[in-house]
């Protein structure tokens, strides 16, 4: 994952709809969990930033609007969404609705 040229801000984004991802089919499973959380960490998302993960994992995150994904990180983005929604080893048809929606979102 190329985070190295991302702010801090796009970092978190990025975290956030790795909680959107996981919620996307309404169930959270244990390996979907591990997988943002190991994203969380390789972004080096602060200690509070990962309670707060947390507490998207445990509850719902925000909303989070697709078109403020900075262009230069679009295919980190998307990346991260698959392996998230992937992580439990079968896509849902809610899944692969949002996985074709973010896809045609980022163009």
């Amino acid at each position: 994952m190329k985070v190295a040229s991302m702010p801090p801000a796009t970092r978190k984004k990025l975290v956030q709809m790795c909680c959107v991802a996981a919620w996307s089919d309404l169930a959270i499973e244990e390996s979907e969990r591990k997988v943002v959380f190991e994203i969380a960490t390789q972004l080096a998302v602060t200690p509070d930033e990962l309670d707060e993960v947390g507490r998207w994992l445990d509850e719902a995150p925000p909303d989070f609007d697709p078109y403020d994904i900075p262009h230069e990180h679009r295919q980190t983005f998307l990346s991260a969404f698959l392996e998230v929604v992937t992580a439990d080893g079968r896509i849902d048809v809610e899944e692969s609705e949002s996985i074709r929606l973010l896809r045609e979102l980022l163009g």
